[in-house]
């Protein structure tokens, strides 16, 4: 049987699965709790990470090292990359650094060691589950890339550049290197971002406002695709 890791970065992107969750167990490790039980009849085990590239690639490796999980999803919020608004729904279809030097597929570093890819893609079926159960919640979803890197996008410039080096569809600071992890690894992955705010010059007055609502968004998506896991 599948066992599904769930990763957060922030606590408010976990807690409403963490209560669905029956039979939980919690076992903290490295400074982190991993919750494992069943949510909607699935084996999953949950966990908040923390901000940032590390702290992410650091808590997928040891979901599947230390937990045996066999596909990982991770949720929460992100800035808007593209044409996605507020409230609505990206769903990875592969993900990358923006904040490494040598981005371009020429001569992107990531290319001189394993698996050798420019960017990390995510799995079809997983997308497929993902869109569906967006589409069920009755948000507006979309499929596209994840632009991931070590700072809060907060105004346009910023986001001007990454959009014009990468052309992502949302902008985060954890999924590219969950992705990277589960690359490594061979582990199927997806990433589902409710967009919280348009990563511009009002994006920390949009994310205080939205962070919540679009923290349960994500949950509620993964709450409907577990049940077809």
């Amino acid at each position: 049987m599948a066992k599904i890791g769930i990763i957060g970065a922030m606590e408010s992107e976990i807690a409403l699965l963490k209560d669905r969750m029956s039979d939980r167990t919690e076992t903290v490790r490295a400074g982190r709790t991993f919750y494992a039980g069943k949510l909607r009849g699935a084996d999953v085990v949950l966990v908040c990470c923390g901000v940032g590239k590390v702290n992410s690639a650091l808590t997928c490796q040891m979901l599947v090292d230390w937990f045996g999980v066999d596909t990982v999803i991770n949720i929460g919020v992100a800035g808007s990359g593209g044409e996605a608004k507020v409230r609505d729904i990206v769903v990875s279809t592969d993900a990358l650094y923006h904040d490494l030097c040598g981005i371009t597929p020429e001569d992107d570093i990531l290319l001189d060691s394993y698996p050798f890819v420019s960017s990390f893609a995510a799995d079809p079926e997983l997308i497929r589950l993902a869109v569906e159960a967006g589409e069920k919640r009755g948000v507006n979803v979309f499929t596209g890339r994840i632009a991931t890197g070590d700072q809060f996008v907060g105004n346009k410039a910023q986001k001007d550049d990454i959009v014009a080096r990468t052309h992502p569809m949302a902008v985060e600071m954890e999924g590219g290197a969950i992705a990277h992890a589960c690359a490594v690894n061979g582990v199927p992955f997806v990433i589902i971002r409710s967009i919280s705010d348009n990563a511009d010059d009002g994006a920390e007055m949009s994310f205080e406002a939205f962070e919540q609502i679009a923290a349960d968004d994500a949950a509620e998506i993964v709450s409907s695709m577990l049940e077809k896991l």
